[in-house]
């Protein structure tokens, strides 16, 4: 990483590492075995640096979403279990046998092709089944499996049912809809079908993301998988569920002051003159737009820190430059560092008020940043 580029992300190792440990102690059992370390989408925009750190501490299970990350994550060297939750399509069942990925099966469709692949091949290959509890997106729903169907896909000779799964779609602001499927989930698990084919015990069960793992840590069972709070930042736009474990944001993303202008009042500033400036302003120029993943409808609402003290967002972003007010810092020069997000001094701009402004979740605000390239571990 260069610093002397005008953009870059900050991937703070020693917090991915706290952050381990606590989820760690947050179990009732602290084996690295029963976390899922769920990094799809370039790990949260952390980049696959995180990923080999997680695997160096001890981390051996990942989650992905797609054959193609499961793939990429193999190229560079990770030798765990990793778990394709996504599913997946017919054309990708070569690359789940090559790069031996553990799929989340949701489908007889899905069943089907799998049967067929490993017919001809006649190589092993594990998955977990998907159970639907009421998010209605991916798995079965309790109802479609039935006892030839459970015997079926417990017995078969290659395919090895190895766990089963289903997700929370509220966890983070619905315990009743949480309990519901919840319930939903334990009573396929004590089916009656189901147990006289496998031992339940013998199979892992997992239910639990983020908020799950966070709100509901009597729901953890045998594994969980935890994505975003992994990399310090809670599933909702309140920080203090992630503060109450200890666990800090990894990500920083840096900038610099790359022009700065004398206004008198009655400015537009930006496209569409959506900010017109009321007094004498100093504004500075940011090289970060939305290109670079900062949401447009951050414009006009978001701050950033610059010799430690906040400067508000004026206009609208750009695709690749924003302004902000540095009337209040006379002493700002061009070439100053810029913190989009993360700490300066003892003020800190975090994903979670990001995503206040912006009225979304802290996930869509770390996922943005994967657009950033310049990237280092520190």
């Amino acid at each position: 990483m260069n610093t002397d580029y005008p953009l870059w992300i900050e991937i703070d190792s020693r917090s991915l590492h706290n952050n381990f440990n606590r989820i760690l102690q947050h179990l009732s059992i602290p084996n690295a075995s029963r976390i899922i370390g769920v990094v799809k989408a370039d790990a949260y925009g952390h980049g696959i640096e995180s990923v080999l750190l997680l695997q160096k501490w001890g981390m051996n299970r990942f989650g992905v979403a797609t054959v193609q990350e499961g793939e990429a994550l193999r190229q560079l060297g990770i030798k765990g279990t990793i778990y394709l939750l996504g599913g997946f399509i017919n054309q990708e069942i070569p690359g789940i046998f090559k790069n031996h990925l553990t799929p989340a099966l949701s489908s007889r469709d899905e069943w089907n092709q799998l049967k067929s692949a490993v017919q001809l091949n006649q190589q092993e290959l594990e998955f977990h089944l998907k159970i639907d509890s009421g998010m209605y997106r991916m798995g079965f729903l309790p109802g479609e499996l039935d006892e030839s169907f459970i015997k079926q896909i417990s017995h078969h000779p290659y395919l090895r049912l190895k766990g089963v799964m289903t997700h929370f779609a509220s966890s983070e602001n619905d315990p009743a809809y949480t309990h519901q499927q919840f319930e939903i989930f334990q009573k396929f698990l004590q089916n009656k079908s189901l147990s006289e084919q496998i031992p339940i015990q013998n199979l892992e069960k997992h239910c639990c993301n983020s908020a799950g793992f966070l709100f509901f840590p009597h729901y953890h069972l045998d594994m969980v998988r935890v994505g975003i709070a992994l990399f310090g930042v809670s599933p909702i736009q309140d920080p203090s569920p992630v503060r109450s474990l200890g666990l800090s944001p990894v990500m920083r993303v840096k900038s610099r002051v790359k022009l700065l202008k004398n206004l008198p009042s009655g400015c537009c500033i930006g496209y569409g003159g959506t900010c017109i400036t009321q007094r004498p302003t100093r504004l500075a120029v940011i090289p970060i737009g939305y290109a670079q993943g900062l949401l447009r409808r951050l414009s006009n609402r978001m701050e950033v820190l610059i010799k430690g003290r906040r400067a508000k967002c004026l206009g609208v972003i750009s695709m690749d430059q924003m302004m902000v007010d540095v009337t209040s810092l006379p002493d700002v020069k061009r070439g100053d560092l810029v913190t989009i997000l993360g700490s300066d001094g003892p003020d800190e701009i975090r994903a979670e008020e990001m995503a206040a402004w912006a009225e979304t979740i802290p996930h869509e605000i770390l996922c943005s940043f994967i657009r950033i390239k310049n990237r280092i571990v520190v």
